[in-house]
């Protein structure tokens, strides 16, 4: 069975990352092809990744998500998109505690640019826009997301994950330092 374009970004994260990371992709809730009443019980993942950086003592809760033009997003559960309402309150969950990065890997394939955006400042944009997805500008307009460099292989990406680890940890202690 072919992998998903969203199991490819994952497997390219994962793949990214360095070996002194460790790296933990909770198990997917299992599938069905219809979609039918039979999932109604299954649990959610509460993100795609979990990160620790042992050096710095950081932990990070990363949902993956890769999309064409607009990402859509769950305001209420009856709504449909491709962030969903329990994702977000998810993340929102783990970003309360200290040392903890909480946010999405958005990967704007239309652009080609990928960027991590953390949870507090995707709740910020979703609450100050007046529609249900949200674009590149959007975002760039209401968030200070990183871009997360990478480079093309033969058919996959790599991910500077290193690089993005500095740069949200080097975040997370000015905003310390600020309050």
């Amino acid at each position: 069975m072919a992998r998903t374009i969203g199991k490819q970004f994952e497997d390219n994260v994962k793949d990214s990352c360095p070996d002194w990371l460790l790296v933990y992709r909770p198990p997917d809730a299992a599938q069905a092809f219809n979609m039918s009443s039979k999932l109604r019980f299954s649990r959610h993942s509460p993100a795609d990744f979990f990160f620790y950086h042992g050096a710095s003592g950081f932990f990070y809760a990363v949902e993956c998500k890769t999309f064409q033009g607009s990402c859509s997003f769950e305001r209420v559960k009856e709504d449909t998109g491709i962030i969903h309402l329990y994702q977000i309150e998810s993340l929102c969950n783990f970003s309360k505690y200290t040392n903890v990065i909480s946010g999405f890997l958005l990967d704007f394939r239309k652009s080609g640019n990928t960027y991590f955006l953390y949870i507090d400042e995707f709740v910020d944009m979703i609450n100050s826009i007046n529609k249900k997805s949200f674009t590149e500008l959007d975002m760039l307009h209401y968030c200070s997301p990183i871009i997360i460099g990478k480079k093309k292989l033969k058919v996959n990406y790599r991910y500077n994950i290193e690089q993005f680890l500095t740069d949200a940890e080097n975040h997370m202690l000015e905003k310390k330092k600020g309050k």
